[in-house]
């Protein structure tokens, strides 16, 4: 699923200056971390070659190296009943040790429907859900694009639905846009382009370090310390690609890995800006901008680049 904005991004750009350099702030020596994936089980392009439960395997092969189960997927299930490929790879990915969460049935915004029919939207995708997931719970939700509600009155209205239905959202504290990297990725693979595929693999990990730091340095500025943390990736072609290196910068970064139900155990994952936003994002930035504090500095993400090669 293509983000229409880049909802870490554009939480962002409220009041948020993008020059860098600044006194450094001490972080933890040994932070954590709970992956997720959104999109399963088509996150963005397919190249050419490849199946969505072949993705879907080395994404839960590279997560078990890594001594990794229980990661999260979060599903759109708008085509799976007619897609026997979309169906092999959420069993793939349960077969695995891997669960699954509800992320909506077509992926819409909260900004462009009405609170019911993004309950509707819910709704609709549980029978999906309640096939594949076998007995593991799967009452948790992420919202499309970290949009929350562009309205207090939608806000509040999805929240009481989700809270009536038994469901716990899965929130995030650090988003780089993974995504954003997918559709390059496929017009070089296409065109065989080493060289540029070379930049986008380096660019995706300095783009990965920078808003990692960067969202954790906004916890300090929300809540005066670091908290648990959860990553939000996307299932996409690029992502696995790029997963090995990924977790190795995480690795030394010192982060250590828990499943999302335990980090979200943490206090500040109770706690409700109670405000309505246009643009979303990350719970950190949910509280920065409700509260209209400054946010770090940061290096944006290349954009311009990423839409114009391989073109």
């Amino acid at each position: 699923m293509v983000l229409l904005v880049c909802a870490g991004l554009a939480a962002h750009a409220e009041g948020k200056s993008s020059t860098k350099k600044q006194k450094p702030v001490r972080l933890a020596r040994h932070p954590v971390v709970a992956l997720t994936f959104d999109d399963l089980p088509a996150g963005g392009g397919l190249p050419p070659n490849q199946t969505r439960a072949q993705i879907a395997a080395t994404l839960a092969s590279e997560l078990l190296a890594h001594h990794l189960k229980g990661v999260y997927g979060f599903v759109n299930g708008v085509d799976v009943a007619d897609d026997p490929d979309e169906q092999e790879a959420l069993r793939t990915w349960v077969e695995a040790g891997m669960l699954l969460g509800n992320h909506t049935w077509s992926h819409p915004s909260l900004n462009d429907v009405s609170a019911a029919a993004f309950e509707q939207e819910i709704a609709r995708n549980e029978p999906v859900l309640a096939q594949f997931a076998k007995e593991h719970d799967w009452h948790w939700f992420r919202y499309p694009y970290l949009y929350e509600g562009d309205t207090l009155e939608k806000r509040r209205a999805v929240r009481a639905w989700l809270k009536a239905h038994h469901y716990r959202i899965a929130q995030v504290t650090l988003n780089f846009n993974d995504d954003d990297w997918d559709d390059a990725y496929g017009r070089c693979a296409a065109k065989k382009d080493d060289t540029a595929i070379g930049w986008l693999r380096q660019s995706y990990l300095d783009n990965a370090a920078e808003f990692i730091r960067v969202g954790r340095e906004e916890q300090l500025t929300a809540f005066g310390h670091e908290v648990p943390n959860v990553l939000l990736l996307h299932e996409t072609p690029f992502t696995a690609l790029m997963l090995p290196e990924l977790l190795r910068v995480l690795d030394r970064q010192g982060f250590r890995y828990r499943d999302l139900a335990k980090v979200q155990r943490n206090r500040v994952y109770a706690l409700d800006p109670d405000a309505a936003s246009a643009v979303g994002g990350p719970l950190p930035n949910q509280f920065l901008n409700a509260r209209h504090l400054a946010y770090p500095p940061f290096e944006p993400e290349p954009t311009e680049k990423l839409e114009g090669l391989c073109r």
